[in-house]
Formats: structure tokens, sequence, C-alpha cells
């Protein structure tokens, strides 16, 4: 435990400063979309409670230190979740660079509809792009799926 928050803590200081957390709201996600295509990505739909969505920013975190090329989007699920704690979460993370969104929505069932008509919250929820395929992953994504995905799309 000791030794992931020293790693974690390292990552935050070096990883420069942090992207100021844009509202998520409906056509947001086509926004994104729109902004980061053709080259891959990955949207990493998280929430402040949610232990596997930590482990998965986590390892997104280590991840891009190997490829920095790959582009990171955070979208944190807490409506109007305050932009202090996403600055902290992403710098404990690494992830200070990525670009971050905040739902902002009365009702975010009309969010998650918006990005997948088949999502209803459950997070992790991760939406991976490459110019030739894309796809969406529930639940907690292992390194070995996610390492060999970016070789994959950089390869493109």
């Amino acid at each position: 435990m000791i030794k992931a928050y020293c790693f974690g803590l390292m990552l935050a200081l070096l990883s420069g400063p942090i992207s100021a957390a844009s509202p998520f709201v409906m056509g947001s996600f086509a926004e994104i979309q729109q902004q980061h295509q053709p080259q891959p990505y990955v949207v990493i739909f998280w929430g402040q409670d949610c232990s596997y969505c930590m482990q998965e920013l986590a390892l997104i975190g280590e991840i891009q230190q190997v490829y920095p090329e790959l582009q990171v989007i955070t979208v944190a699920t807490d409506n109007f979740l305050a932009s202090e704690k996403v600055t902290t979460t992403m710098q404990q993370f690494g992830l200070a660079q990525a670009n971050h969104w905040v739902f902002h929505s009365e009702t975010p069932s009309r969010l998650y509809f918006d990005v997948h008509t088949r999502w209803r919250g459950e997070l992790p929820f991760t939406y991976f792009f490459q110019p030739q395929q894309s796809g969406f992953k529930r639940g907690l994504i292992q390194r070995d799926e996610l390492v060999a995905w970016i070789k994959q799309g950089l390869k493109q």
C-alpha cells in the first residue's frame, strides 16, 4: 500500500499541471469523439467511490508512462464533482495531462444513454477507439488486454 502511494505521489510530481475539467453534458461524448479521431484514444468513466475505477486509473497512469502517445480522456460520473477532487485524483494517478470531464446533469441516466444506449451507469466503463474499430468495456480492464489494444492501435 505504501509503495502504491509513493508511486502515485511520484507520478503526480512528475506529471506537471492538470488540465481543467470540462462539464460533461448531452453531446459531450460526440464532441470528444470528434476532437480525438483519427488517433487511438481511451475514455474512462469513473466514480470517486468506485474501487475498481481507482485500480483502472492507476493502471492507465502506469501504461501512459510507457505509451505517452496514448490519448486519455477521463469522465467523472459523480454529478458536479468539485474540480479540486478531480485534480487530486488525476495527479495521484499520473494523469494530470489527460483531458478531464465531469458529469453536469440533473439526470445522469440521460448522459449514460447519450454515451451508449445499453449503459446504465455501471463502473468502470471504458471506451476504446482505433481508426478501424471501437468498443466499450464494462468492469476493470486487465493490463494485458490494454497493452494489446494499444500496440494494435499504434501500428495503424
